[in-house]
């Protein structure tokens, strides 16, 4: 276990790389059906010497493509998305100065499209996700893929070769009372991988301490607003046809509950969260 002190502080901006809409009902219970706007957020950060990392791409122009014809345009028929052109990964990067070759690792935190569709764009960069998580997205057939917001055309054709896993990372603890262990992703206690399951087979959350000394928790899809926690107000059990296991997803969003209202929190950060964007999007910059 690293020397708290001597923990390397990891530079962090928040980015949102497209949106799709969905009726607010359906993502958290007592809410309107008013359709709402939910963006695809990702991380940027720099850790001082392993360089640039993201978690997730967010959507990509290429989505448009992958989900033209039957099954995979019944991805874009439900959650309709909107890219706008200074939105795009590739653009936001060269306005910090960042070339996509400066890119070191990509962390996935599952295998959705709107998580990944960035994914071809970084052909030099090592990708980390678990892999229990890359089994169970790989071994389904194509309507099932489809089903569950996997897109195969969005991947890389040398993933599997490209791609670490954070289960063979050192176990390491979290300091989080609900979810006290996870998987030291870097070697230096910098960066700590959490499993979240539920919405997936074991989608990865990432625990890491800013350069402010303020702990930062991105949690994927492990919930969907910030309010969710704030209520412990579960989405509407109809996605649960689209999760891997309800069960665990409730496991797993109690125990974010928990920690969200705790007296020590970290500063939760869902991956299509407005409320959460609004407070903290763009408020800080990562350079090349």
């Amino acid at each position: 276990m690293p020397n708290p002190s001597e923990i390397p502080r990891i530079a962090f901006d928040l980015l949102r790389v497209g949106s799709c809409q969905h009726p607010e009902c359906i993502v958290m219970r007592g809410s309107r059906w008013k359709t709402g706007e939910f963006p695809a957020l990702i991380g940027l950060l720099r850790h001082p010497t392993l360089g640039l990392i993201l978690y997730d791409t967010g959507y990509a122009k290429r989505f448009q493509d992958a989900t033209k014809t039957m099954p995979e345009c019944l991805y874009r028929m439900v959650t309709p998305v909107r890219l706008a052109p200074e939105e795009e990964l590739l653009s936001q990067l060269s306005e910090r100065g960042i070339k996509p070759e400066e890119i070191g690792t990509i962390i996935i935190s599952h295998f959705h499209a709107d998580h990944i569709a960035g994914l071809r764009d970084f052909p030099k960069a090592r990708l980390l996700s678990t892999k229990a998580e890359l089994t169970e997205m790989t071994k389904k057939p194509r309507l099932a893929r489809v089903a569950r917001g996997f897109l195969s055309s969005l991947l890389p054709e040398d993933l599997e070769t490209r791609t670490t896993y954070a289960e063979d990372a050192q176990e390491i603890p979290t300091g989080l009372a609900s979810l006290p262990i996870g998987h030291d992703l870097l070697g230096d206690g910098s960066l700590i991988g959490i499993q979240l399951p539920g919405h997936t087979k074991s989608q990865l959350g990432i625990l890491f301490q800013n350069q402010d000394n303020l702990r930062t928790f991105l949690v994927a899809d492990g919930c969907w607003k910030i309010e969710g926690l704030e209520k412990r107000a579960l989405p509407s059990r109809i996605t649960a046809l689209l999760f891997a296991s309800w069960t665990n997803y409730e496991t797993t969003f109690r125990k974010l509950a928990e920690i969200h209202q705790s007296a020590d929190r970290p500063t939760i950060i869902p991956s299509h969260c407005q409320t959460t964007w609004e407070a903290l999007g763009g408020t800080r910059n990562v350079t090349g």
